[in-house]
């Protein structure tokens, strides 16, 4: 006999409308949301495949998978809904039992919403005959909150336990989805800062030679500072590999903020050009990853442009956490800045974006002036930590 599953609507909807708004609105769930794109308008199959299941298996006449921001709800995939929302694929949240499954984050369980204080107001109600309601919440690979998959009725309804579990299933095979696809899309990016990375290595060796032939009186000691920089340059490019790895399974070292710096910038380092200041912090493996590429990519452009790339040129890298963010300034001097050191819509800016920004929920400030070219990098540490 199937066990009917209490309606416990007024847990899930009863929040303050300030902290309801706080919730939709919170930074780093709509990252979570652009990141993961699953608001794009793009048909997408397996989102599709799950509706017309949840639609057979609990006999549903409406099923959707709704992805809500501060704003709006948009229609993933559906299935039975007719009418102009369905052709628009959405409705703004005047409309949506969807956003209280999101800012709880935990089911809702609805036989009857027009016998609710609240949700009997909601225009749904009438305007998309929403009477019975489930909603389990879809979260994204790194655990926001994205939306709801849910189930309708225009009559009222009794769900039961399995009709919960069965719904449960489904979520669960569509985040397994989502984080698949998350792996794939970090995987493509890390062959591409490969490729972007390799194409580097001509140009940095060629600034290498030019910088130590100038410091050197005789081939023996040009050719020992070259082979020590190639080698350093050696270790540093080997620090992306095991990411790979990292990336694919979740696992993977964390690292000392400081001596992953170090190692990253060891094939410029020469004698008391780079300075390295600050406090003593731990990240976790997956920050290690998009640190290094970071770093790596503002090294090179140093390295090709900026104060790396003349004798009398300086780095200073100076860092300090507080409570919540690790800020790291990055201070060039000694060198007059081009164009080209401030970079542009290609492949390293776009890299730049997506480690600092997309993936570690940071930013990043550049100023130049005529005697010093600064980047400060703010990173929460919250982020830093997975």
């Amino acid at each position: 006999m199937d066990t009917k599953v209490n309606s416990d609507v007024s847990s899930a909807v009863s929040t303050n409308a300030s902290t309801h708004s706080d919730r939709l609105s919170d930074s780093r769930r709509l990252d979570a949301l652009a990141m993961t794109d699953v608001m794009s308008p793009d048909t997408d199959e397996a989102h599709e495949r799950c509706v017309r299941l949840a639609s057979r298996i609990l006999k549903a006449p409406v099923s959707l998978v709704s992805y809500v921001d501060s704003e709006r709800q948009f229609f993933k995939a559906q299935c039975g809904l007719s009418g102009p929302f369905a052709e628009e694929r959405g409705t703004p949240l005047t409309h949506s039992f969807c956003q209280y499954v999101v800012t709880s984050d935990q089911p809702l369980v609805v036989r009857d919403s027009r016998e609710d204080p609240i949700l009997s107001h909601n225009a749904a109600v009438e305007d998309l005959g929403v009477v019975a309601y489930l909603g389990v919440p879809v979260h994204a690979p790194s655990g926001e909150v994205l939306g709801s998959f849910c189930v309708i009725d225009t009559v009222p309804r009794e769900w039961t336990a399995e009709d919960l579990a069965a719904l449960e299933d489904l979520v669960a095979m569509l985040e397994a989805e989502l984080t698949l696809r998350q792996g794939a899309h970090e995987r493509e990016i890390l062959l591409q800062e490969m490729s972007h990375r390799i194409k580097n290595l001509f140009s940095l060796v060629s600034s290498m030679v030019r910088l130590e032939r100038r410091r050197w009186d005789t081939p023996r000691e040009l050719a020992d500072s070259i082979i020590a920089r190639v080698d350093a340059l050696s270790v540093a490019h080997d620090m992306i590999v095991p990411v790979v790895e990292a990336t694919k399974t979740g696992d993977g070292e964390r690292a000392n903020f400081g001596e992953l710096l170090s190692k990253v910038l060891a094939p410029h380092t020469s004698e008391a050009r780079i300075t390295l200041t600050g406090d003593a912090t731990t990240i976790g493996p997956k920050a290690v990853t998009y640190v290094t590429l970071a770093v790596h990519e503002l090294a090179t452009n140093a390295a090709k442009y900026g104060a790396l790339s003349v004798d009398d040129g300086r780095l200073d890298l100076r860092w300090l956490a507080d409570d919540k963010n690790l800020v790291l300034d990055w201070l060039e001097t000694g060198h007059v800045w081009t164009e080209a050191a401030l970079g542009g819509g290609g492949f390293g800016s776009q890299l730049l974006k997506i480690s600092i920004e997309g993936q570690l929920n940071g930013t990043l400030t550049t100023e130049v002036a005529d005697d010093k070219f600064t980047h400060r990098m703010t990173l929460p540490l919250e982020r830093l930590e997975f």
